[in-house]
């Protein structure tokens, strides 16, 4: 591939990436009309969760285009002296994992189960995460 193509895509790849951070934009100006809207708990709530995710969703967007320009970087040793909070995190993780698991299966409220759901997804998603940290940490430092 040659360099001008290359640097071409690149460009329409942060492109299409600053349109998904507007697009987070305009899901957290909904978000805010919706719950301006409403004085449901279980609405706000779930309004609020998405409202807070596109917020982190913008962070994480706004790291890959910093990663792209060669901006940001990530050394062996930052992550091996961390290594071990990591190891106790996945095992927190594990545990709600666990529990939101067995909270799930015991429960036959229609809304409490969806809510648990929502819950044990995004313990998975923390843990998934961390594990991530971890697999960057063997591909930087195989010795870790």
């Amino acid at each position: 591939m040659a360099v001008s193509d290359k640097v071409e895509k690149q460009a329409v790849f942060e492109g299409d990436i600053k349109k998904w951070m507007e697009l987070e934009d305009v899901t957290i100006a909904q978000c805010d009309k919706i719950l301006s809207a409403t004085d449901n708990r279980l609405v706000e709530i779930i309004v609020d969760s998405i409202k807070s995710d596109s917020e982190k969703h913008k962070v994480v967007l706004g790291f890959i285009i910093e990663a792209l320009n060669g901006t940001i970087t990530l050394e062996p040793d930052e992550l091996g002296e961390l290594s071990a909070l990591l190891d106790e995190h996945l095992e927190i993780e594990k545990g709600s994992i666990d529990m939101a698991m067995r909270e799930y299966e015991n429960s036959r409220h229609f809304v409490i189960r969806h809510l648990l759901s929502y819950l044990l997804a995004d313990e998975k998603k923390h843990y998934k995460l961390l594990g991530q940290l971890k697999d960057f940490q063997r591909h930087l430092y195989p010795y870790a």
